[in-house]
């Protein structure tokens, strides 16, 4: 088990000032650092001064040693810093300076801070540097003057040489250096030329140039400018084989195995603009397939030719002629400044032919019925179910009587009795909501025993509303979250944010009262809804967290949301493979929102997973409990326990800043499948943590009193019956004190499982 504690570094300076005169030598300080770890480490300084511009050219210390050798538990490293220049060309006054103190092995730095005093030298500045124009735009392969103004405030004349910093030296024709002598109180005026090159060499960014002046009578000085290179170009999309059929090989033997195809999407970045390609499948039949992207979001660089293989999979009928299915492949670019891409869309053909060829279906035609009936028989669902993968479920009541309600992609929320060894479709509901058939976006018919809600929208996700016992929350695919009856299915109100109606709603939160209500969307923002009591109904508008902005990412879903037992922590989780702590203010509940912080599960155990593709995927606390225990689950399936009480966040004076959290992790273990790990549910009592996710399996982990793994008792798996290693569970509910866990999982079916 890590421990924070022991990656601690502990540093010392020899002074806490220092004054430098240029023409007096130089200056030093020593730097003390102490290995307070438990293992070998070494570290390495940086010396940042407040205010400085930094010029790879321009060095104003050096470190003895560069970087110390590795030292064991209990070591001191002593570093010696000379300052030999001032870190500010021409500056006089007091400059402050980080001492950075960090290590590669502990993956830790200390900042400690110093004060420079900088006295006049006896040389004078005399030489001055100015740009008349200051900001300069131009497209690739096109050539601007950059004019530059010198002047020569001394009595004497002087040697200057100009030195043009920032771009890339290959940009400026001849040199970057000019010499000129300039006479006693002069000025002259030269120029660099800089001529970009090609397209795919020239990337579209806000270059800052420097134009520095050095003189052997003068401190030097310099100006700064920028360079804005234009976007231009575009990104070539192209096919080589636009037709593909299932089977692709030998389609006139029967083939039971083959439903997918795979097509090969070609992209050239022929533009100046770093692209990530993410490619959209629409179309006339895109409902009737399921997709996979290899990569889901392809990096496309500058020159660059990549491709994105989807692969479509689809059902493919026993007998017939065949079907053909018409798709449409759309890519959308991160950076969209250039449009489209050339062309914006690929049209796909993919023609399916049926698993027993039409030759063996004309020799077998007298048996056929007898084939269509053994197929129906294998292949029939268990009794009345979803007719798309189950996304959310939940128990309702804590009694003999209890229910479940289940949200699937097919639009429908359903109720479910609960029966000793199984579960039923509710006979009692009553349904009285129907789905407007223009904006119906599922197209299965559904068994109407159970139907509690029709929604024009596959439902990601139902939450109860406390306080009020007979209301349930939904929230959908096209971004809105409708409060129902649960009696009736009949719509209370409903909650659109109309700045981004569409953005999906993943995941909601309800604090106890039920005065707010957070929802958790696919393009990483977090609104909060509020009302002022129970019998009133919720603003309209939402007050808006933008974590994608202030963790400056270019996405960041938010799979899952949960409030702390004693709401007063609002934990929200997403790719990176991070968790953010978010302090809820509950005096002021229209701003209710302040201090997040970051968890990176990267650091657990060193393995480095904190990409885009790695994420934590399900959030759970123990009910009802005032020490905030918090377990999470994530894409490699490592499950995590963190006491939230024990959380040191950095601290820093930008409010706007997310500091690391620093909470101090209980225990952590991979399940043995290392699939991704998708739901999470304490027991009451947490005593016991049950899991569910892509291998199919629903696992009880027994746990200490110490709520940490209990290793002395074995993992038990609930789930187990022919096949189900090749389902994938979604969601899942935990009730202790009546021994039921109930799961939802993409073979359409809710399961009850029994635990003692």
């Amino acid at each position: 088990m890590n421990s924070n504690s022991n990656n601690i570094i502990s540093a010392s300076l020899s002074t806490q000032s220092l004054t430098y005169r240029p023409d007096q030598g130089q200056v030093s300080f020593e730097v003390t650092v102490n290995n307070d770890s438990n293992r070998f480490a070494n570290f390495q300084l940086e010396i940042i001064a407040a205010g400085e511009i930094r010029n790879p050219n321009y060095r104003w210390y050096r470190l003895e040693p560069e970087v110390a050798a590795a030292q064991p538990h209990g070591s001191s490293t002593k570093f010696q810093v000379f300052i030999f220049n001032t870190p500010i060309p021409g500056f006089v006054g007091t400059v402050n300076l980080s001492v950075k103190i960090f290590s590669p092995q502990l993956a830790r730095e200390r900042r400690l801070l110093l004060r420079l005093e900088i006295e006049r030298g006896n040389k004078p500045i005399l030489i001055s540097v100015e740009l008349p124009i200051r900001t300069f735009q131009v497209y690739p392969g096109n050539a601007i003057d950059v004019p530059v103004r010198v002047r020569n405030q001394g009595q004497v004349a002087s040697n200057v040489l100009l030195h043009f910093i920032g771009v890339d030296a290959s940009w400026v024709t001849n040199s970057t250096e000019r010499r000129l002598t300039l006479n006693a109180v002069s000025q002259t005026e030269v120029s660099f030329k800089c001529e970009l090159p090609s397209v795919v060499q020239a990337p579209s960014l806000n270059y800052i140039f420097i134009v520095e002046a050095t003189s052997n009578n003068s401190y030097p000085a310099n100006a700064e400018g920028s360079l804005e290179v234009l976007p231009v170009g575009y990104i070539d999309f192209s096919t080589p084989q636009n037709k593909q059929r299932i089977p692709s090989q030998h389609p006139w033997l029967p083939n039971f195995k083959s439903n997918s195809a795979s097509y090969e999407l070609l992209f050239k970045n022929v533009s100046n603009l770093r692209q990530e390609i993410n490619v959209q499948i629409q179309g006339k039949d895109w409902r009737k397939c399921a997709f996979n992207k290899f990569p889901e979001i392809q990096n496309l660089n500058l020159g660059e030719t990549a491709k994105v293989i989807l692969d479509v999979k689809t059902k493919r009928p026993w007998v017939g002629i065949g079907k053909t299915i018409f798709l449409e492949a759309k890519a959308e670019l991160s950076d969209q400044r250039l449009g489209s891409t050339d062309p914006a869309t690929q049209s796909l053909e993919l023609e399916v032919l049926p698993i027993i060829p039409l030759w063996l279906q004309l020799a077998i035609l007298a048996l056929l019925a007898a084939l269509l009936a053994l197929l129906a028989l294998l292949f029939r669902q268990e009794g009345i179910a979803h007719t798309a993968s189950v996304n959310s479920v939940r128990i309702i009541g804590n009694g003999t009587g209890s229910s479940v309600v289940s949200a699937s992609n097919d639009c429908t929320l359903r109720s479910w009795t609960i029966r000793p060894n199984s579960l039923e479709a509710d006979e009692n509901v009553t349904l009285k909501s129907k789905p407007n058939k223009q904006n119906f976006k599922c197209v299965q018919p559904q068994k109407p025993k159970g139907v509690l809600v029709f929604a024009n929208n596959p439902i990601l996700v139902v939450r109860f509303v406390p306080v009020e016992n007979n209301s349930i929350a939904i929230g959908l695919e096209n971004g809105i979250i409708e409060l129902r009856q649960i009696s009736t299915g009949e719509i209370i109100t409903t909650l659109q944010d109309f700045q981004e109606p569409s953005d999906r709603v993943f995941d909601l939160a309800f604090t106890k009262n039920s005065l707010n209500l957070f929802s958790g969307s696919g393009n990483g923002k977090v609104r909060v809804w509020s009302r002022e009591s129970t019998t009133k109904k919720f603003q309209g508008k939402p007050v808006v967290i933008d974590l994608l902005k202030q963790q400056k990412l270019t996405r960041f879903p938010i799979w899952a949301l949960a409030l702390s037992p004693d709401d007063e922590k609002l934990i929200v989780s997403g790719e990176f493979n991070r968790f953010l702590i978010i302090s809820r203010n509950q005096n002021q509940p229209n701003s209710s929102l302040k201090n997040i912080s970051v968890e990176r599960l990267e650091k657990i155990d060193g393995s480095g997973r904190g990409g885009q593709n790695d994420s934590v995927l399900s959030l759970a606390f123990i009910p009802d409990s005032p020490e905030n225990i918090l377990a999470t689950s994530d894409s490699a399936g490592l499950i995590a326990i963190w006491d939230l009480k024990q959380c040191k966040p950095t601290s820093s004076n930008n409010p706007q800043q997310i500091n690391d959290s620093n909470c101090k992790l209980l225990d952590h273990w991979q399940d043995e499948s290392k699939k991704p790990i998708r739901t999470l549910a304490f027991s009451e009592d947490g005593n016991f943590l049950v899991s569910g996710g892509d291998d199919g399996r629903v696992v009880v982990w027994y746990l200490t009193s110490s709520h940490q793994l209990d290793r002395t008792k074995s993992p038990k798996d609930i789930n187990i019956f022919p096949g189900y290693k090749k389902i994938k569970i979604r969601t899942i509910d935990v009730k202790s004190s009546q021994g039921i866990v109930i799961s939802g999982s993409d073979d359409f079916q809710v399961r009850l499982h029994r635990i003692k």
